[in-house]
């Protein structure tokens, strides 16, 4: 019962319609879930960043060695509790998908695809399982991906016109997935209490330990990499709740 519009491009949004290169489609509720958000569509587009990361695959691994790596089972994503984590997934054919980078390139201005990079990640992957130590990978894409200044997504409603949801650096499927979820359920009014509850995590009025503006002093890799340091090793959880503003969510 519903319309998918493949290729099609938004322009713009103008009040409850998003303009397109070949027309307009208007809805009663809009979620902007855009990566690399433009300021015409809102201008929290300058909370977000990009960080670059890297995915390769390997050869197929033996059913013995998939049993050490994947004790509990293997349908599981699996990640490392590093600065610049790791994260890797079984896929078909026993192979394993290993996605990461490193501290010097997550936050460059400009994207810097060095096979250097990947290689380095691939090398501490088999360092921590020695028994993977001859397990090549036999390609990899670079790319770009949105994200916060503390990782966590954002999630709100326009100031403006409050039928617009705007969901800000999903970092990985996990958190997509997730957001996804999050908003549905809060718009058809299904979400319980224990899910509406996390508004407060996701609203672009939480702490952060450096403010946006420092970003056009420092630039905004020297802001993202110190907050992204802050969040990882110092942020904790507060008591104090936020206070609600009407319509935030």
């Amino acid at each position: 019962g519903i319309q998918i519009f493949e290729s099609t491009a938004a322009h713009s949004l103008e009040g409850n319609s998003v303009i397109t290169h070949a027309g307009k489609v208007t809805a009663d509720q809009i979620i902007l879930a855009l990566d690399k958000m433009e300021p015409k569509f809102s201008h929290r587009a300058a909370e977000i960043f990009h960080a670059q990361t890297f995915l390769s695959i390997s050869e197929p691994l033996s059913d013995k060695e998939v049993e050490l790596m994947f004790p509990a089972g293997k349908d599981y994503q699996m990640w490392d509790s590093t600065l610049v984590y790791s994260y890797w997934r079984l896929v078909k054919g026993n192979r394993i998908l290993l996605g990461g980078g490193s501290a010097p390139t997550t936050f460059l201005s400009q994207a810097w695809y060095n096979e250097g990079v990947i290689k380095g990640v691939q090398d501490r992957f088999r360092n921590h399982f020695p028994f993977l130590k001859n397990l090549n990978f036999i390609q990899y894409w670079p790319g770009l991906i949105d994200t916060t200044r503390d990782l966590l997504p954002t999630i709100v409603r326009d100031g403006k016109n409050h039928s617009v949801h705007i969901i800000l650096g999903a970092v990985g499927l996990p958190w997509a997935s997730f957001c996804g979820n999050f908003v549905a359920k809060n718009i058809l009014k299904e979400a319980d209490q224990d899910n509406h509850k996390y508004y407060e995590y996701f609203s672009d009025r939480r702490y952060f330990a450096f403010p946006t503006w420092l970003g056009k002093l420092l630039g905004k890799p020297v802001l993202f990499s110190m907050s992204n340091g802050w969040a990882k090793y110092y942020q904790k959880d507060i008591s104090d709740s936020l206070k609600r503003k009407k319509n935030e969510f």
